[in-house]
C-alpha cells in the first residue's frame, strides 16, 4: 500500500510543476499589463512555495521598478515586507528572496547580487551575458567606469560586452572629466553625424549637455537651444526610449516631440531613460519589456514622481511642463493625482 501511495504522489509532481508554471506565466502577463494588485501576490504565493524564478523576479522588481504603482506606493512597510520579503516569523530579519535564492546555491540569484556592489567584479558582465541578463550589465559597466583601472576600461570599450548606450559614460570618465562631460559625450553619442560640430566650451553645448546629463536637475533648460531638436528626434527614434516615445504617441498625439522632450528632461536626462529595463532578462526580454503597457507606466510613473534633491517638491511644475508640453503637463498632472 505505502508503494503505490509513493507511486502516486510521485505522479502528482510534473502536475505540480505544470501548475507553478502556468501560474508564474499568468502572473508575468498581469505584471506586464501594470496590474500589481494581481500580479505581486500570485508571485509572492509563488516565491512561498519555493518558485525559485518567481523568487528571483519578485526580488528584481522591488529594486528595479523605476515608476512605483498606487497599489504599492500605499503598501504599509510591514504589507511591503510580506509581499516581497520570505517572512522569517516573530522578530525575525525579513530576507529579501534573492539573498534566499542566492543562499540556495542558485547561480543567477548569486551573480544578480553581485550587480549590486559598488565595485567592478572580475567575470561578472561575462557571466550575466551568458546567462541572458545582458541588460543587467548596465551597472557593472558604470563600476568599472567609475572605479575601474585604466587597463580595465580599455578592454571593456574594445570588448562586444559593452553596452553601445553607457558607450559616453565610459568615454567620459576614460579621459578628462570636465564638467558637464557626461552630457556632452551623450550628446556626441545620439548626434555622431554632428560630432565634429561639438564644441565642449560653447554655452548652448553645455546647457544641452547639463540637461543630457541631469534633465531638470540642471540649472539651466533652455527652450529654444539649437540642440533641443536632436534631442527630441533621438528619444523618439531610439529603440532604449522606444516606451517614452510610445507614451508620447498615444497620449499627446498632437505634440509628440514636446512631450518626449519634456519626458527626457523630468527623467533626469539621458543616462535614466536608456536604463528601464527589463526586471529578468531571462524571464522576461527586453523587447517584450519595452513593447508592454508596464514600460509605458513605468516611464510617466517615473517622470511623474520626480522630486527636487531635498525630496521636499516636484522636480518640475505643472507651469514649467507646459511651456515644453501642455499635454505632457497635465498628463504628469493627473497621474501625480493618482497617489494624493
Amino acid at each position: 500500500m505505502l508503494k503505490w501511495t509513493l507511486l502516486f504522489c510521485l505522479a502528482l509532481l510534473p502536475i505540480a510543476a505544470w501548475a507553478q508554471t502556468d501560474r508564474f506565466d499568468a502572473a508575468i502577463e498581469d505584471w506586464l499589463q501594470g496590474d500589481d494588485e494581481t500580479s505581486l501576490p500570485a508571485l509572492a504565493d509563488l516565491a512561498a512555495e519555493g518558485h525559485t524564478p518567481a523568487r528571483i523576479l519578485l526580488s528584481q522588481i522591488e529594486v528595479k521598478d523605476r515608476g512605483p504603482s498606487p497599489f504599492r506606493a500605499a503598501l504599509k512597510p510591514a504589507e511591503a515586507r510580506a509581499l516581497f520579503r520570505r517572512d522569517a516569523g516573530y522578530g525575525g530579519f525579513s530576507q529579501t528572496w534573492l539573498s534566499v535564492a542566492s543562499k540556495a546555491g542558485d547561480p543567477l540569484a548569486q551573480t544578480l547580487i553581485a550587480t549590486r556592489l559598488p565595485r567592478p567584479v572580475p567575470g561578472l558582465i561575462a557571466n550575466l551575458r551568458r546567462m541572458g541578463e545582458v541588460q543587467a550589465t548596465g551597472d557593472p559597466i558604470r563600476a568599472v567606469a567609475l572605479y575601474g583601472t585604466a587597463s580595465e576600461k580599455k578592454v571593456l570599450a574594445e570588448s562586444d560586452a559593452m553596452l553601445d548606450e553607457l558607450r559616453p559614460y565610459l568615454i567620459h570618465h576614460s579621459g578628462t572629466q570636465r564638467e558637464r562631460g557626461e552630457g556632452i559625450e551623450a550628446l556626441r553619442h545620439i548626434a555622431p553625424f554632428a560630432a565634429e560640430m561639438i564644441d565642449d566650451d560653447d554655452t548652448a553645448t553645455r546647457e544641452m549637455g547639463a540637461l543630457l546629463e541631469l534633465g531638470f536637475g540642471s540649472d539651466n533648460v533652455d527652450l529654444n537651444n539649437p540642440w533641443r531638436g536632436l534631442g527630441e528626434d533621438w528619444v523618439l527614434t531610439a529603440p532604449a526610449t522606444r516606451p517614452l516615445a510610445d507614451l508620447c504617441r498615444d497620449s499627446c498625439a498632437k505634440d509628440v516631440t514636446g512631450c518626449g522632450f519634456a519626458l527626457l528632461a523630468l527623467s533626469g536626462g539621458y543616462y535614466e531613460v536608456i536604463r528601464l529595463d527589463t526586471p529578468l532578462e531571462s524571464v522576461i526580454t527586453q523587447e517584450r519589456f519595452l513593447a508592454s503597457p508596464r514600460a509605458r507606466l513605468m516611464s510617466l510613473r517615473r517622470a511623474a514622481l520626480a522630486k527636487q534633491p531635498d525630496r521636499r517638491g516636484w522636480l518640475a511644475s505643472y507651469d514649467a511642463l507646459a511651456e515644453i508640453s501642455t499635454c505632457t503637463a497635465d498628463l504628469i498632472a493627473e497621474t501625480r493625482a493618482d497617489y494624493e
